[in-house]
C-alpha cells in the first residue's frame, strides 16, 4: 500500500513545481495585442531610440532605424508606455491603454517629425503626442 502512494506524491509534487515554474517565467501569459511602432522620420534624421514598458514588463531600450518597425507584445491588461528619442527630441505616449485598445489585436504608432500618430487599421492616423526638446 505504501509504494503506490509514493509514486502519486512524486507525480503531484512534479506537477506542482512545473506549474509554479511556468508561471514564474511568464509562459502562462497569452498575448492580448501587439504594439507596432514605425519610424517614418524623413531621411537624414537617423535612428531613434525607443523603449516600451508596462508596470510589469520592460522591453528595454531598442534602436529603431529609418523606415523600420519595432514590435512588442501586450501580455497583461495594463497601460504600456513608449518613449522615443532622436537627437535632442523626446516623446512619450501611452502605447496601449486597456480602455482604449482592450479588444484590438494590434495598435499601430507612426513616428514622424511632427508627432506620434495612432491607428488601429494601419491607414487612418490621429496625432496623439508631440516631440519635446531638451
Amino acid at each position: 500500500m505504501g509504494g503506490g502512494n509514493g509514486h502519486v506524491l512524486v507525480f503531484l509534487a512534479s506537477a506542482f513545481f512545473f506549474i509554479i515554474s511556468s508561471s514564474v517565467d511568464g509562459s502562462q501569459y497569452k498575448q492580448l495585442s501587439t504594439i507596432h511602432v514605425m519610424n517614418s522620420m524623413a531621411k537624414g534624421w537617423g535612428p531613434m531610440q525607443i523603449r516600451c514598458k508596462s508596470r510589469y514588463t520592460d522591453y528595454g531600450m531598442q534602436q529603431l532605424g529609418e523606415g523600420t518597425e519595432y514590435r512588442c507584445g501586450v501580455r497583461e491588461k495594463a497601460v504600456y508606455y513608449c518613449m522615443g528619442m532622436t537627437g535632442r527630441r523626446i516623446a512619450s505616449w501611452h502605447a496601449f491603454q486597456p480602455r482604449r485598445d482592450g479588444n484590438r489585436k494590434a495598435v499601430f504608432w507612426l513616428v514622424k517629425e511632427n508627432g506620434i500618430f495612432l491607428s488601429w487599421d494601419n491607414s487612418t492616423w490621429v496625432r496623439k503626442s508631440d516631440w519635446e526638446t531638451d
